[in-house]
């Protein structure tokens, strides 16, 4: 009797085990290719390029839960604008038929182009491999979502100077600086401390001076920068840099040396936990 009370406890526990119910996951350019997906990527006009300058929207066309990874380096091409890389694995999980937008962390490839754009929409392209893909992974690593990791990004794909690699936070930027000269197999270039172009923490190095102030709010601490951009709303330049900024109100002042910058209009904008707050248009020469 014992032994039959036994085994029908056994067959009760087995038949009231739940079942365990599997999520398929796809890398995102396998279930574009499955048609488990549909993707648009447009520019976001909230954010730099250099930190989050594409938004996604993913919808899942099946009948089932689903996981998509947007891996590292997936690269997404415009023919108007700079191409842009993803510098931050995402993963995303969608019900069925359900749609999500994300801001993509990325960075832009040809210098030289114009920036993102919320009107550009972009075409998934491949996944960055060599230097670029080496690049793309350490600034991940490193939270290098800023303008280090885009002159770094610059100096593999356009083959910019490394010194461009400069901003408030040195330690960082030898540290891209150095990262980047070992892919290339070039010597790290000397770091001159008389040199405007590389060195942010010496106003006293401006020549004449162009000047302005932001006074904004902030309603908890936050990473605030302010960056000047050229007309192609490309960055040339931080101003300001504090990833610790206090709560509280704040009257911020930036300059930037004319001798040096002298495009006819520059768009100095304030960035607030990588969202543009303030955009404010600035013409040093008068024009």
């Amino acid at each position: 009797m014992k032994t039959f009370a036994l085994l029908i406890t056994l067959i009760f526990s087995v038949s009231n085990t739940p079942s365990v119910t599997t999520i398929a996951s796809y890398n995102f350019l396998d279930a574009l290719e499955k048609n488990v997906i549909t993707s648009e990527v447009k520019g976001n006009a909230d954010s730099p390029h250099y930190i989050q300058p594409v938004v996604i929207t993913l919808t899942n066309t099946s009948t089932e839960t689903i996981k998509i990874t947007i891996p590292n380096g997936q690269i997404f091409t415009s023919e108007l604008v700079q191409d842009v890389i993803v510098t931050q694995e995402e993963l995303l999980t969608l019900a069925p038929k359900e749609t999500k937008n994300l801001p993509l962390y990325a960075m832009c490839m040809q210098q030289y182009e114009s920036g993102a754009n919320d009107l550009e929409t972009y075409t998934p392209g491949g996944i960055a491999t060599g230097h670029l893909a080496e690049l793309a992974e350490e600034i991940e690593n490193r939270k290098d979502f800023n303008t280090l990791g885009q002159y770094s990004i610059w100096a593999i794909t356009d083959g910019g100077h490394l010194n461009n690699i400069s901003g408030f936070d040195e330690d960082e930027a030898l540290h891209l600086k150095t990262f980047t000269a070992g892919l290339l197999e070039v010597p790290v270039p000397e770091y001159d401390p008389d040199d405007y172009l590389t060195n942010y923490n010496d106003n006293g190095l401006i020549t004449r001076s162009a000047t302005g102030k932001f006074k904004f709010y902030f309603s908890s601490e936050s990473a605030v920068t302010i960056a000047m951009f050229d007309e192609n709303d490309i960055i040339v330049r931080e101003l300001y840099n504090n990833p610790n900024t206090p709560k509280g109100k704040h009257d911020l002042e930036f300059k930037f040396d004319t001798e040096v910058y002298q495009n006819k209009v520059y768009y100095v904008r304030l960035i607030k936990d990588g969202e543009i707050k303030i955009n404010m248009t600035m013409k040093p020469r008068g024009s």
